[in-house]
């Protein structure tokens, strides 16, 4: 049986279900490549796996009638990869699928998909996410990039929020996904019950790809589905959303409401511990009852100091009573609903958890080379070894080199983007000098006279901001 989801990917963006606002901002751009090549040559669509966002790049060249060069997470994606094809695809003029010459003076365009493209990681793409900046600033063809975690791709490349639109895409509401759902069944002449279709859906939360997979495993070999066949696909927890855990401990005096309102998330105690603590100074207004509340929270913390150090998880039940029930029998006053917040802590740690594993990542070839241990070069030799990288242009080349050190690395040690031009200059440097059998003693002066005059500028640029 042939894929569904595949099979039922909408053929125009009027198919595509839900986000309206993106798909209108998606055409609009589109049809500014009618006139002339816009100033943003290259979008990003960024949202969660499984809502449409490939869909709707393929569903837009097909409806401007463009020719689609597409590069996903099962292709090769290093340097040379992307220069051969995204970037030879997004310069160059093209021919349709049946030899015809498409000219873009005469308005005849291809499109350039990457997919995936915030998973340019290790070794097998080493060096894409600087070819991507070289693409967005040479490209005379439409380019998308299709992201789920838009803040990792942001972060390693300046040129992705200077010369991208930023097109977000939000989860598609359940009557959405019931109508593909029902259209489907439908059209495969298959009779599934309301309450069936309502049920895929809902366990999905909004993602299309695993609806429309879990209804083709449903209906497969019935002619007609019943609500009790659900239970074939077999049993998941439909998480309660955390917000609504938040508000039960916060705003019901019922113990055992608030304690099972804890066990149906799909959390640990010492994660939801977190949001507890964030916000229940928001929503505790009298001082009494905020602390007594902490109180709580200071003995769950207790358990969960203990199941870490002995290992015994049976302790996360006491924890669990303390930081639900307990939290919601502090509170004696009544208060008017308030707004929950993500835990500032979690966010930060999030933001930084790429730079701790760049450190990590570095320390690990700096140890296997030294014969020493990552963790004493994290903690005593990191500061110097980043100060000898930085000041001598000498070092920073060979041991980049021989570390095989990747543009992200060399970057963060930099202190500048890995799309950057110091960064490719150095790269692109020991790229030669390996292509050669000789020592490579001129591309490395090479090298130096431009690292030369990129740090006389940069100081003269900090003389004249100081």
């Amino acid at each position: 049986m042939k894929d569904w989801a595949e099979k039922y990917r909408p053929k125009t963006l009027g198919e595509v279900a839900g986000n309206s606002q993106a798909i209108g901002q998606l055409r609009r751009w589109a049809e500014s490549w009618s006139h002339k090549i816009p100033a943003k040559r290259a979008v990003v669509l960024a949202g969660d796996p499984g809502i449409g966002k490939t869909s709707a790049a393929l569903a837009l060249a097909n409806d401007f009638g463009w020719i689609v060069v597409e590069m996903n997470a099962s292709d090769k994606r290093n340097a040379q990869a992307v220069r051969d094809i995204a970037l030879r695809g997004a310069v160059g003029e093209t021919f349709a699928d049946d030899g015809r010459f498409l000219s873009a003076k005469e308005g005849d365009r291809k499109i350039i998909i990457l997919d995936e493209a915030d998973n340019l990681f290790g070794k097998e793409d080493f060096g894409g996410m600087g070819a991507i900046a070289d693409v967005l600033r040479q490209a005379k063809q439409p380019i998308i990039l299709i992201a789920n975690d838009l803040y990792s791709l942001t972060r390693r490349s300046s040129a992705i929020k200077q010369r991208c639109t930023i097109i977000r895409f939000r989860r598609p509401d359940t009557s959405a996904v019931i109508k593909v759902l029902r259209d489907i069944a439908r059209n495969e002449g298959v009779k599934v019950a309301e309450e069936a279709i309502r049920f895929v859906a809902e366990r999905n939360d909004g993602d299309m790809r695993s609806s429309i997979n879990d209804l083709q495993s449903l209906v497969e070999g019935r002619e007609e589905v019943l609500a009790d066949d659900v239970e074939s696909l077999g049993y998941r927890d439909r998480k309660k959303d955390i917000y609504k855990a938040l508000s039960d401990i916060f705003r019901t005096s019922s113990c055992k409401k608030s304690r099972e309102s804890v066990f149906q998330l799909d959390e640990s105690p010492d994660y939801f511990i977190l949001w507890i603590e964030h916000n229940v100074p928001l929503d505790y207004k009298d001082p009494e009852d905020l602390s007594r509340a902490f109180n709580a929270l200071s003995r769950a913390d207790v358990y969960l100091g203990r199941v870490n150090k002995l290992r015994y998880y049976g302790l996360w039940s006491y924890a669990t009573d303390m930081m639900s029930c307990g939290v919601s029998m502090a509170r004696k006053g009544r208060y008017s609903g308030g707004r929950y917040n993500f835990p500032l802590w979690l966010s930060k740690m999030s933001r930084s958890r790429g730079i701790r594993n760049t450190i990590k990542s570095i320390s690990k070839k700096v140890g296997d080379y030294c014969h020493t241990s990552s963790g004493v070069v994290s903690r005593d030799m990191f500061p110097n070894f980043k100060f000898l990288f930085n000041s001598d242009s000498d070092f920073r080349f060979h041991i980049t080199e021989r570390l095989d050190l990747t543009e992200r690395e060399v970057g963060f040690l930099m202190g500048e983007k890995e799309d950057s031009a110091a960064v490719r200059h150095l790269i692109e440097a020991i790229r030669k000098m390996k292509s050669k059998d000789e020592e490579g003693k001129e591309i490395f002066q090479d090298y130096e006279k431009k690292d030369k005059v990129r740090r006389q500028k940069k100081s003269q640029k900090s003389l004249g901001e100081y």
